[in-house]
């Protein structure tokens, strides 16, 4: 099954949690129907653990770009907020989920900014839990900015939207800045290039990008991201060394986010392979 037909299994668990929590506070204001001291709790069902949920979850990510795992990954998560539907560790995990779909660099615009904003909108309820974890503010980032390139920068501008990718960004830094290894300081660098005139600042975006590099030479995504910004900068022969380099970055199982680096050596390589024409 593909990411995008593994979407609905989330979107279907979160919607179910959220009827649940609403059935749930209608049943608390109305007095409780007696239950027979003779009727058993019913038994858990075998693999119910919230841990063990995760834990299945958390495996699936780790290799999430192999076939079948993105299916594993959300029936994990649908069953974990079948059980928790308010739990901080599934709500980030959730936005998390999305926040990969969203970012599929061939998703339609349409789905980029209806998948980005529900991971907002988990994000939001997840760091409304723990307003001291970083992963809530990064995820809801993450789905701010999504939504915002799949309705178009100009009209995230118009709704106001930099904002709030900015605050959640910043609470995210502030809690911790090396929060996978870069990731801060590349989304603050990539904000800066797709800004345009008159906010759009170059020299900001290489900076923070250099400085997510510095953190972590292997991020990929960051490598793709200051090319694409030298390229528009007219420095195509830095722009080409640093595709080159994004995608010869050697991706080594259990280092870093493998499906992540697989992902953008894909863009980097078809961005070789454009400027080779050129």
């Amino acid at each position: 099954m593909s990411a995008m037909n593994a979407l609905p299994l989330l979107l279907a668990a979160v919607m179910a949690a959220e009827s649940g929590q609403s059935a749930s506070a209608a049943n608390s204001a109305a007095t409780p129907a007696p239950v027979p001291d003779a009727v058993p709790a019913p038994a858990r069902p075998a693999g119910s653990d919230l841990d063990a949920l995760l834990a299945r979850a958390d495996a699936a990510w780790a290799v999430r770009d192999q076939p079948g795992k993105l299916d594993e990954l959300a029936a994990a998560l649908e069953a974990a907020a079948a059980q928790a539907p308010s739990s901080y560790p599934v709500l980030w995990r959730q936005a998390r989920h999305l926040g990969w779909l969203a970012e599929e660099p061939k998703l339609a615009d349409a789905e980029k900014s209806r998948i980005g904003k529900r991971a907002w909108e988990v994000g939001d309820r997840a760091s409304a839990l723990e307003p001291n974890r970083v992963e809530g503010f990064f995820y809801a980032m993450s789905g701010v900015g999504n939504y915002s390139l799949g309705i178009g920068v100009l009209s995230a501008l118009a709704k106001g939207i930099e904002g709030k990718f900015k605050e959640r960004l910043a609470r995210a830094e502030a809690i911790d800045p090396g929060f996978e290894g870069g990731a801060i300081q590349m989304s603050w660098g990539r904000l800066y290039y797709e800004l345009p005139w008159p906010k759009h600042d170059a020299r900001l975006s290489e900076k923070h990008l250099r400085d997510a590099i510095s953190r972590n030479g292997e991020n990929v995504r960051a490598h793709v991201y200051l090319a694409d910004l030298l390229l528009d900068e007219g420095r195509k022969e830095e722009a080409r060394a640093a595709y080159q380099r994004a995608a010869g970055i050697v991706v080594v199982p259990g280092r870093g986010d493998p499906p992540e680096q697989r992902r953008w050596q894909v863009v980097a390589n078809q961005a070789l392979e454009k400027l080779s024409r050129k």
